[in-house]
């Protein structure tokens, strides 16, 4: 299983492996920052599994373009992303079994930190725990996981199948 990490370890890790970066999910989309485990990819979004995670099995889904508002965000890229992460929240549901999975935009005006970023993004988090509650699963007080390559890729594997499926049965995402 990953390794949890207290928050200013994790903040001292990203940093050293991705250096300085104007946009994390800009980073992450350009192969600037971590391994791509790539679940999804088409010329709209991205659908990937992030490396430092809050819960295993985090599914994080971006468009291509930097967009930093609803505002600025049309509806149809909204709309690919909304269908994207219910696609990958149905995957992480017939894959890990949680109690249900959380989906959420946590976008920042503050900067960028992993899970917080002005690029717009959405999370698809399981939830194992009936006591969590969001306030305890966004933030990094507690730390973070961090999966190595075979777990991630393991993970990846896993939930290959069941993309497969849910674009096959939905035509979400296709």
């Amino acid at each position: 299983m990953p390794v949890w990490l207290e928050r200013e370890e994790a903040l001292v890790r990203i940093r050293r492996e991705g250096g300085d970066f104007a946009c994390l999910m800009c980073a992450l989309r350009d192969g600037v920052f971590g391994a791509p485990f790539l679940l999804h990819e088409d010329a709209r979004a991205l659908v990937l599994l992030p490396r430092y995670i809050r819960r295993w099995g985090h599914v994080l889904v971006m468009l291509r373009e930097h967009r930093t508002s609803f505002e600025g965000l049309g509806e149809a890229d909204w709309l690919h992303m909304a269908g994207l992460a219910y696609r990958a929240a149905r995957v992480v549901e017939s894959s890990l079994k949680p109690l249900r999975c959380y989906v959420a935009s946590t976008g920042s005006s503050g900067g960028e930190l992993v899970q917080s970023s002005r690029h717009m993004h959405l999370h698809v988090l399981p939830i194992t725990d009936p006591d969590d509650r969001p306030a305890r699963v966004f933030s990094w007080s507690e730390g973070i996981a961090v999966g190595s390559d075979e777990e991630m890729k393991a993970l990846l594997e896993g939930y290959r199948g069941p993309w497969s499926r849910q674009g096959e049965l939905s035509g979400v995402g296709a």
